[in-house]
């Protein structure tokens, strides 16, 4: 049990209700307080800079300001899978363990993914807008081609994306991937061919995206590497906005090359209006929500809740992405 002063700071500006965190912190005598990103830097006074443990939202940018201030914390939690608005050196230097929940969502995502292929592929965003005109022509969508004998290619191959390979595999198509941290072994495990990014981007009818965001991802689908794929082929895009140029996806688009694309997260979250993609019939985009399900959302906040609390009592928590001893 831990004393009243025991206190974890909630970084969150998209669920309106903290019930289960309350629930669970509150069995172990932990102080919780939400904040929204319009009040951070006033509640960090009054309560995050003495907090035992922060748990962000992938919104919050925590950086060296905030964390070279934090004497008391033990860990800081994103909230997702996602943990690249957390500084990790600077968390490192104080000591604080930076975590995920790198196993969780996964049959969402991948769910989600293959519908966005399947949506973009089929051009149901077409016919729906059709059908809304009050118009009924099967044909005016034209071309779409049979999944069978198409190839799938997947930029990265961790959880989600060996999930994605096994789901499109119903459909026959040929699965190929790329990802320079694994061995040749785990593509063979998963009867996927391994690949060379160039090969991924020559070959690829529908490319989807299942990368983190780093220094080196970060934009790495520019024009030139767009212009690489087949005329004609497909992008599905549910991890991080950013490892697309936008402007050149736009470009890419309009002069016909890219058929479209499927787009769970953009650059900018919200995006604004004036976004290209937003406004083009090739382009369907779902704010975010590949993760979301009633399941999902009450195992994150249940399982980050508890990898929160054995950090507090001096436990090493699951899913550590940088170096504390």
């Amino acid at each position: 049990m831990q004393t009243e002063q025991t206190k974890v700071w909630i970084l969150d500006d998209e669920w309106l209700t903290h019930d289960k965190e309350r629930e669970i912190y509150g069995k172990h005598g932990i102080e919780i307080k939400v904040t929204r990103s319009d009040k951070l830097y006033e509640d960090f006074e009054t309560f995050g800079k003495d907090a035992d443990g922060i748990v962000a939202q992938i919104g919050f940018e925590l950086k060296g300001d905030i964390i070279s201030q934090l004497d008391n914390c033990k860990i800081i939690a994103s909230s997702g899978v996602g943990f690249n608005h957390v500084d990790l050196k600077a968390a490192e230097a104080k000591g604080i363990y930076v975590t995920n929940l790198a196993d969780y969502c996964i049959g969402e995502v991948s769910d989600h993914t293959v519908a966005l292929a399947l949506t973009i592929v089929r051009r149901l965003r077409a016919y729906n807008e059709q059908i809304k005109q009050g118009e009924w022509n099967p044909l005016d969508t034209l071309p779409i081609h049979r999944l069978k004998g198409r190839t799938v290619g997947l930029l990265g191959f961790g959880r989600i994306a060996k999930e994605v390979a096994r789901k499109f595999k119903v459909f026959d198509v040929n699965v190929i991937a790329h990802d320079g941290f694994l061995p040749e072994e785990v593509f063979k495990e998963h009867d996927v061919e391994s690949v060379s990014l160039d090969e991924l981007m020559e070959r690829s009818n529908i490319l989807s995206l299942h990368v983190p965001l780093t220094k080196e991802t970060e934009g790495m689908l520019d024009y030139n590497r767009l212009k690489q794929m087949q005329a004609g082929s497909f992008i599905v895009n549910t991890c991080r906005g950013a490892i697309i140029n936008e402007a050149d996806l736009a470009r890419a688009i309009k002069e016909g090359h890219i058929a479209g694309a499927g787009l769970d997260v953009l650059v900018e979250e919200p995006p604004s209006k004036d976004l290209e993609l937003l406004h083009m019939d090739e382009v369907f985009v779902t704010p975010h929500s590949s993760y979301v399900s009633v399941e999902s959302e009450h195992e994150l906040r249940t399982r980050t809740s508890l990898n929160v609390i054995d950090a507090i009592n001096g436990k090493v928590p699951d899913f550590v992405q940088n170096n504390v001893k």
